[in-house]
């Protein structure tokens, strides 16, 4: 007659649960690529190709006409200048404001989500005070006909080294033109490399 050794068999039972259990904690670990069922999964934002040409501000040969530069009426105020891919605008006279820009043109724009991203490093000193308008200096946005952005972003004046800054913002369905670029409205340099303007879609 065959003699079950109870105690053993529950050991091992007990065991087998154990395994099966730990094994269960494991798939459900956080960053496991695993999804329990009814789980919805977040989809990642898509961004198109960079929509600004001459990134590296050399504005030669076919990018000569790609960057453009306007300021208060007056004697020219604001230099201009490129080295290494680094972008620097220095005021030099007495106007109050300066926009360094290119226009972008790309039927996706209508009705889409953009980020612009560049990074900067500024010497913008608020004292003295130079004029009546905001002494800042930064990304400069543009949607359309609408007035732009200036600079609304921090940090715009004083002074801080080399980091990113962004600005997102929604164009109008219809508008299928928008200029990005730069505004300096303080004393001293604003620098910026690494220009970056993209649509998002971050689906549904």
């Amino acid at each position: 007659m065959l003699r079950i050794d109870w105690p053993l068999v529950r050991h091992w039972l007990s065991c087998l649960l154990l395994i099966s259990l730990l094994s269960g904690c494991q798939s459900a670990q956080p960053g496991s690529l695993n999804t329990a069922p009814g789980e919805a999964s977040v989809a990642a934002c898509d961004s198109s190709e960079n929509l600004l040409l001459d990134t590296a501000f050399t504005r030669e040969g076919e990018y000569a006409p790609t960057w453009r530069q306007t300021q208060h009426t007056g004697e020219p105020s604001f230099s201009v200048t490129t080295e290494g891919g680094v972008l620097e605008i220095r005021r030099i006279a007495t106007q109050p404001w300066t926009l360094f820009f290119q226009n972008v043109e790309d039927a996706r724009l209508s009705g889409a989500n953009i980020r612009y991203t560049v990074e900067l490093k500024g010497e913008l000193p608020t004292d003295p005070p130079l004029h009546g308008f905001d002494h800042i200096g930064g990304l400069y946005l543009r949607l359309g006909k609408r007035g732009g952005s200036l600079a609304e972003h921090e940090p715009n004046s004083g002074q801080w080294d080399w980091q990113p800054v962004t600005v997102e913002a929604s164009v109008p369905k219809g508008v299928t033109a928008i200029r990005a670029g730069f505004v300096h409205q303080a004393g001293g340099a604003l620098w910026a490399r690494s220009p970056s303007l993209v649509i998002v879609d971050c689906g549904e």
